[in-house]
């Protein structure tokens, strides 16, 4: 039984990413913030940890890289998940019983024209979508719903009132983070890597040229601030590979234009389930 830390409680869209990943034999590790996942692995309380780092609708959780590095973790994983969002209630309750809607923020945001259309409800951000669907089961509320994930209406026997009330589809990018390193075999097909380009002028462009030169699809590009007076920034930069062996290459010529360079992990390129 593998121990998987993740953000959120059993029901959630992270739990839902890990059975995709791992199968059912797994034991959750519920936290409440990215960091006690992050913190979770370090100290071997978990063998992988789980954690989302962007959204098609929201964008990059840049923060969520920022404790990768720092917690000095190794991505080994990821997995694509569409997000199909759920107005789940207590069995019996109907919708003219309904005044309030809880939820994550993200969840919030991605169903913003559904809660524009129902403007009377009160709408409550949480720290989890999962838990609000708890919240409503423990305590037998009638007058709240939920917004959450098929899996936390069957986790805490909810009635699902109205499904897919995103504004549109949405997928959510979670990666598997571990304390081993790893290196490319046959099976590895992507990088991520963090890099602070020299400080003049074409630096970035440089970059950009040598993974072109080098047939390498740089499938993401996010810019993130160094902290200091100068107005520097760092980039995180995921690769997708035709063969193994051009992961020592780009990495060697990417070393080679960089201040800074880090492999945040070297592993197979995610399914996408829907």
């Amino acid at each position: 039984m593998k121990r998987i830390a993740i953000q959120g409680l059993k029901g959630s869209f992270h739990h839902e990413a890990a059975l995709h990943h791992f199968g059912d034999r797994i034991t959750l590790n519920e936290c409440e913030t990215f960091r006690g996942v992050v913190n979770q692995v370090i100290e071997g309380e978990a063998d992988f940890g789980l954690m989302a780092i962007e959204n098609s609708l929201a964008g990059c959780i840049i923060p969520n890289y920022t404790l990768l590095r720092k917690g000095g973790l190794t991505i080994c994983g990821e997995v694509i998940l569409q997000v199909k969002m759920n107005l789940m209630v207590y069995n019996g309750t109907n919708i003219t019983d309904v005044a309030e809607i809880q939820s994550h923020q993200m969840a919030i945001r991605q169903c913003s024209n559904f809660l524009d259309n129902h403007e009377k409800l009160r709408v409550v951000e949480s720290f989890d979508t999962a838990g609000s669907a708890r919240h409503i089961k423990e305590n037998k509320l009638s007058q709240v719903a939920a917004i959450a994930s098929s899996l936390a209406a069957k986790t805490y026997d909810l009635t699902i009132l109205q499904s897919g009330i995103e504004n549109k589809e949405s997928f959510t990018r979670f990666l598997v983070l571990t304390k081993a390193p790893n290196q490319a075999d046959e099976e590895t097909d992507k990088a991520s890597i963090y890099l602070e380009t020299k400080h003049e002028p074409g630096a970035l462009a440089k970059v950009l040229t040598a993974v072109s030169d080098l047939s390498v699809n740089l499938s993401k590009l996010q810019s993130h601030p160094v902290s200091g007076w100068e107005r520097t920034y760092g980039f995180f930069i995921d690769l997708e590979f035709s063969d193994s062996g051009q992961e020592g290459k780009v990495f060697q010529e990417l070393a080679s234009l960089s201040e800074v360079i880090e492999n945040l992990g070297v592993y197979k390129k995610g399914k996408i389930y829907e």
